[in-house]
């Protein structure tokens, strides 16, 4: 493993050499979707490293979330997870990756405003992978402005697990299920593949989103990362039952805290 000062360095010096032509592409999709598909993001090494921690923590400790949200409108939920304690406790590369400043710095470049680590632990990162047939991550909004999701493993193309989404919509949450079906009824859905190795980067708090279901046993493995925005960290409506559902052992721990 680099050390700290190694880690930043690498990705300081792989991401100072991007091209300013690729740069101002991404930040072009992300104005026009609020969601950017980006394939180079980190060097090839620390790339593999982090997709090899996220596949041996599946193995050795993930559990089964088979479960329907009442917050997000009452979609499923079904997946293998790991939880951020155990990859904070067990993890380097990954977390590593959230408290990485120039990840953060280059993030904010992109998207054209500043952003920050999530002040609620149990959703600085958390590894889903769906893997039998019917698997879906449903139809929510999340808490925190920004999701950065890395894809590890990724069923093909025919097989979903495609990224669906329909920008620009901010949640009532007073009005969940109404919402969910006049949305899927009047708006457009945008649906796209995004290939192994790269992530993407969604304004998940404006934007209903879900993961179709996976049509046959395979497997789509990815690393959610949560970034707050400075309006999102003196939000004091800001609540986590969705979480709490999901995700009981972390979230008890942070509410006793």
């Amino acid at each position: 493993m680099k050390t700290e000062k190694e880690f930043e360095e690498s990705i300081k010096k792989h991401l100072k050499e991007l091209p300013k032509g690729y740069i101002e592409s991404l930040k072009r999709d992300y104005k026009d979707d609020t969601m950017v598909i980006m394939h180079d993001l980190l060097p090839e090494d620390i790339k593999q490293s982090i997709a090899s921690e996220a596949r041996q923590l599946l193995d050795k400790e993930s559990e089964r979330r088979e479960l329907i949200v009442e917050q997000s409108g009452g979609t499923p939920r079904s997946y293998n997870s790991v939880g951020r304690d155990i990859i904070r406790k067990e993890g380097v590369y990954i977390p590593a990756f959230f408290d990485s400043k120039e990840i953060l710095n280059f993030l904010s470049t992109i998207i054209g405003e500043k952003i920050h680590k999530v002040p609620y632990a149990p959703e600085e990162f958390i590894i889903n992978s769906q893997s039998k047939r019917g698997d879906t991550h449903g139809w929510h909004w999340d808490d925190y402005t920004f999701a950065l999701i890395w894809v590890v493993d990724e069923p093909d193309i025919l097989s979903g697990g495609r990224v669906e989404f329909v920008p620009r919509i901010k949640w009532d949450k007073e009005k969940t299920r109404i919402q969910l079906y006049e949305t899927l009824k009047n708006d457009e859905v945008r649906s796209i593949h995004v290939p192994e190795g790269s992530c993407y980067l969604l304004r998940a708090r404006d934007a209903l989103h879900r993961i179709s279901p996976i049509t046959k046993d395979t497997r789509r493995t990815v690393i959610v990362y949560t970034y707050a925005t400075t309006e999102d960290l003196q939000d004091t409506s800001i609540s986590h039952e969705s979480m709490e559902s999901i995700y009981p052992k972390d979230t008890k721990k942070e509410a006793l805290a």
